[in-house]
């Protein structure tokens, strides 16, 4: 009987402890086989004894890596009818230690032109204005001179605005000749303004195609476009009676045309600041102006931090726009110089940012004065329109004095006196809302007999005048000079701002007035 005697394992030392390496010129399909072909003869105890070292292997690697995790994000590109091609990539997962964090900003929805009309709403809403991107922090360091810009937010009390409120309302119009027939027709005017706002909270001096011609008297083509200077100057009545888009019965009228102005407006760099200009085609300067006016009144009125930089900024494009003699023209440093007018609407703005403490640098102020030392004659009793005048000219006389008054004549200043003697003589202009508008102020801030008797026939006129019937129904029109081309809305905002004259501006000429004025 024979017995087979079974081959005992291998000795563990005896095994090879590397790989052949197989010569780097062998191709493909040799590496194959020289790679893994010894494992068709290893014993099966061999090769689970590999298996386990391996996996034991990846078990360490995976306990002794960064714990970063990869994310496997698929994205498909479109290739044809075939359908997308799936592309594979991986991404790593962010500490979130690391991440930054970014302002969410939302571009403002663009506005469409819309022609009609809408009810005035009472609301209770936080501005919504769309951003300009601007910042202010250091706009007076740069501008000039610590101790040569105007007193700042913190050091000021503000005065100026504070006759708009109802309390002060009553106590003027009561002391500056005023009355309930005047308070009504500014109401009247208000809602008749109100009734031809676009929905993008724009106004048109075309009003008639607002109220598909229920009132008339629309303005010539050419002013049809001019939307900030119209929004703007339908603005100011409401403004000047106290309205804001924070309080009154009008808040979502003034709101929307806030908003469309500064959206309106085009946001740049002028020597070294921000700038937001509201000139236009068929308004240039006045335009702007009028917008900065606007904007400047509210921001006042309200201290609203939304419109702090785009005030300043449309302030800083006025400065910016001066010319080489101190005045403003049509176009932005109009190489003719300025022209009296203009320079009135532009002087006005700058006083409307001082007093809700926005920066003004007295270089400005300076050059303005400049400017009217040039047109002035008679000693500076008259103006003209961009040179001296051997004769009073009403409309632009009113608007260098008013400027004067602005820029710290005092009221016994003996041109002064001379200037307000020839405007009482001149009267009220029937045919010039514009020289009345002016010539209101003026002769308001002095007060005395002159101003009773203009006021009274001026204040009783506007009454009497006012459209009582259809869509017309608390709205003004006759022809004028200077703005006989701009309608009904137009000649509106003025008739309704000189009935408003009593409230719009705290006196210039009291005690407390003086540290009011622009600093020289």
């Amino acid at each position: 009987m024979s017995t087979t005697t079974e081959p005992s394992p291998p000795d563990l030392e005896s095994l090879p402890t590397t790989l052949p390496v197989p010569d780097e010129d062998t191709d493909d399909e040799v590496l194959g086989a020289g790679r893994f072909g010894f494992l068709k003869d290893a014993p099966a105890w061999l090769i689970s004894t590999l298996i386990h070292v391996g996996i034991l292997l990846t078990l360490g690697l995976v306990s002794l890596t960064d714990p970063v995790r990869m994310v496997n994000v698929l994205s498909a590109t479109a290739t044809g009818e075939e359908g997308p091609e799936i592309e594979e990539f991986t991404i790593e997962e962010i500490d979130p230690g690391e991440m930054e964090v970014v302002e969410d900003v939302t571009e403002p929805v663009e506005m469409t032109e819309s022609l009609e009309m809408a009810e005035p709403v009472a609301v209770d809403v936080p501005m919504d204005i769309a951003a300009v991107p601007l910042d202010v922090s250091d706009l007076a360091a740069e501008m000039a001179p610590t101790a040569a810009t105007l007193q700042t937010l913190a050091s000021v009390q503000m005065s100026a605005i504070d006759s708009r409120s109802e309390k002060m309302k009553k106590k003027l119009l009561r002391e500056y000749g005023g009355n309930s027939a005047s308070e009504a027709a500014v109401t009247e005017a208000l809602k008749w303004i109100s009734l031809h706002q676009m929905r993008d909270g724009r106004w048109t001096f075309a009003h008639n195609l607002v109220c598909n011609n229920a009132c008339g008297d629309g303005c010539v083509e050419k002013r049809a476009t001019a939307f900030n200077g119209a929004t703007a100057m339908a603005l100011l009545p409401f403004l000047g009676a106290g309205q804001t888009h924070k309080s009154g019965d009008f808040q979502e009228v003034v709101r929307r045309g806030l908003q469309y102005l500064i959206r309106s407006g085009k946001p740049g760099m002028k020597s070294g600041l921000p700038v937001l200009d509201l000139s236009e085609r068929d308004g240039n300067m006045y335009s702007h102006g009028l917008a900065t006016i606007a904007l400047s009144e509210a921001y006042a009125m309200t201290e609203d931090p939304t419109l702090a930089a785009p005030t300043q900024a449309a302030i800083n494009y006025i400065v910016a726009a001066q010319c080489r003699d101190g005045g403003w023209r049509y176009d932005f440093q109009d190489a003719r110089g300025g022209d009296t007018s203009v320079v009135g609407w532009q002087i006005m703005a700058l006083k409307s940012g001082y007093m809700g403490h926005l920066i003004v640098p007295p270089q400005t102020i300076q050059g303005s004065m400049m400017f009217l030392d040039k047109v002035q004659s008679n000693g500076g009793a008259w103006y003209g329109y961009a040179k001296p005048e051997t004769k009073l000219r009403p409309a632009t006389t009113a608007v260098g004095l008013l400027c004067r008054m602005y820029t710290g004549w005092d009221k016994n200043n003996k041109a002064l006196q001379e200037g307000v003697k020839g405007l009482a003589k001149t009267g009220v202009l029937k045919n010039d809302i514009y020289y009345n508008y002016y010539a209101a102020q003026v002769l308001r801030q002095n007060g005395g007999p002159e101003w009773d008797a203009f006021n009274t026939k001026l204040r009783d006129w506007l009454v009497e005048t006012q459209a009582q019937d259809g869509g017309a129904k608390g709205s003004w029109h006759f022809h004028s000079k200077h703005v006989s081309d701009a309608g009904r809305l137009c000649v509106t905002s003025f008739a309704t701002m000189i009935l408003e004259v009593y409230y719009r501006h705290m006196p210039l000429y009291t005690e407390q007035s003086a540290e009011d004025d622009f600093p020289l």
